[in-house]
């Protein structure tokens, strides 16, 4: 049997990327997965993908950020599945790349609503019916910049650090309930778009871990896993750092020249 075994999960933004990754790994280890995303056509890419794989996911195509959306989710997982056992809060957008003086109300308001109100209103609606059955276990998808500060990136870096302030009060408020409520905070990972980034640009962030690179998105929806997962049953509101020890050290400059010399080398691949 795999870990997730006959369990429910929603996935969020999982039409690429992380969230991909995630749907497809659980539904490896048994568990339906749905599908949310904005996007029809990725979500059906992926929710075909576990299909042909011999997995069982439907797709719910919606706009978390807005109360409708996220009780559409709710409402068609639990009429296609009749329970919720797991949701991964992962949906998010990057910010504006200003200095803080220089976002408009307009773009703090959209990374806000997206990355913060997004994921509390699918964890509102789903609470209900997680309270109904007897427990479930949400995890939260912040980022190291939820932990730190960045230049020019006030907007999300502050959507970031609230993702771990409501799965902290999620778990306070719901812990009797039998909800576990716990996040992941990844550095930045070897996808798509960091493929189309030039090397030479990404290469001090991936020097700043131990490893001189970055997270493959696997080694991320496996914390994700073991937090959703039973194995995880006496944690909550812990916050999972998935982002190579980049948080925990101050690199020298030693290490810093040499590491991103090491991640150019490998012509901004991973591994040698």
């Amino acid at each position: 049997m795999g870990r997730l075994e006959s369990k429910s999960a929603v996935v969020t933004g999982a039409g690429q990327g992380l969230g991909r990754t995630t749907a497809l790994l659980f539904a490896a280890e048994g568990a339906r997965v749905v599908v949310a995303d904005l996007n029809r056509e990725t979500a059906r890419d992926t929710v075909d993908a576990i299909r042909e794989a011999g997995g069982e996911a439907i797709a719910v195509v919606a706009d978390l950020s807005h109360p409708a959306g996220a009780q559409q989710m709710a409402a068609k997982t639990l009429a296609e599945y009749d329970r919720i056992d797991i949701l991964v809060n992962n949906a998010a957008t990057f910010g504006s790349g200003k200095n803080i003086a220089d976002i408009e109300e307009e773009e703090w308001d959209r990374v806000m609503r997206i990355n913060l109100k997004g994921p509390f209103l699918c964890t509102k609606y789903v609470v209900p019916a997680m309270r109904s059955q007897g427990g479930g276990s949400v995890v939260f998808v912040s980022s190291m910049s939820g932990v730190v500060a960045n230049e020019m990136q006030a907007d999300y870096n502050t959507s970031k650090h609230g993702v771990i302030g409501l799965a902290r009060c999620l778990a306070q408020d719901c812990g009797e309930d039998g909800i576990r409520a716990n996040v992941v905070c990844p550095t930045g990972m070897n996808t798509p778009m960091m493929a189309r980034t030039p090397a030479e640009n990404v290469a001090p962030y991936a020097a700043m871990t131990m490893f001189s690179r970055f997270a493959e998105p696997a080694e991320v929806a496996n914390a994700i896993l073991f937090l959703a997962s039973d194995e995880a049953s006496y944690i909550t509101a812990a916050v999972l750092m998935v982002d190579g020890g980049a948080t925990a050290i101050q690199p020298s400059a030693r290490q810093l020249r040499e590491g991103a010399a090491r991640y150019l080398s490998r012509g901004g691949d991973n591994f040698d």
